[in-house]
């Protein structure tokens, strides 16, 4: 008898392990996600349909992707999405061309105070903004998308904690950069993926592209990563957490 008690216990640990690596992942954290199968609708519940200017739809990393040719395309998001103090950003990305020039994943329309812009900087690493955050407006990861990485796939993750003052940037799933920085909430007021103002365009392809209203852990990133957004969380309620993808996008 007591055998099985211990049996049953560790099976219980298990499955809470199991569970606590998808529990940020539910209907009450993401924002908006846009797949990029055809269309720019959002699938997620909150109606953050992208609408294209230009574009073209073409094979991607999972299903389809977004082509857009960085000069005159990109995805307007019209509706304000919130104001943030966590707030994470998963995506799929090639680039194939402007290398060394600003090439925007998303910027919002304006820079105001809290405003974010998430793109490549000039000096091709990836960089996180908000405008007037303490520590300054800008922070970086050490990776660049730059000679051998360009025109290949890259899965990039960048997770920011205003509770925390921390921002955490993951390439391909593996943590490449913790930064101390800034304590303000961020702001998604309406914008562009892949254009600020008609400018600083993305020239490539753009996939699985996620926003979260929480700090995601490896663990998750790495399940959407490996599971694409629409597999990833489309979890069996007996083996993991109760959440659905098909809940998400009715």
């Amino acid at each position: 008898m007591f055998r099985i008690i211990i049996f049953a216990l560790s099976i219980l640990l298990i499955l809470s392990i199991s569970i606590s690596g998808f529990a940020e992942i539910s209907e009450d954290t993401i924002v908006a996600a846009w797949l990029f199968d055809g269309d720019a609708k959002d699938i997620s519940v909150n109606g953050f349909d992208g609408e294209p200017q230009g574009g073209k739809y073409v094979d991607g990393m999972i299903g389809q992707a977004i082509e857009l040719n960085g000069t005159n395309e990109w995805v307007n998001i019209t509706k304000k999405m919130g104001s943030f103090e966590e707030i994470t950003f998963t995506h799929w990305v090639k680039s194939t061309g402007r290398d060394g020039q600003w090439r925007v994943f998303f910027n919002v329309n304006g820079w105001k105070a809290g405003d974010i812009h998430y793109q490549l900087h000039p000096d091709k690493r990836v960089e996180f903004s908000i405008h007037t955050n303490p520590g300054g407006n800008d922070t970086f990861a050490k990776f660049a998308i730059t000679g051998d990485q360009m025109n290949k796939w890259i899965h990039i993750a960048t997770a920011y904690s205003a509770k925390e003052k921390k921002i955490r940037f993951y390439i391909n799933g593996e943590l490449n950069a913790e930064n101390d920085w800034g304590g303000n909430p961020g702001v998604l007021d309406p914008g562009r993926i892949g254009d600020w103002g008609g400018s600083r365009q993305w020239q490539g392809l753009i996939d699985e592209f996620a926003i979260f209203n929480t700090v995601l852990s490896e663990g998750d990133i790495n399940s959407l990563m490996n599971d694409g957004l629409e597999s990833g969380l489309a979890v069996d309620p007996k083996d993991k957490i109760a959440v659905t993808w098909g809940g998400l996008k009715k």
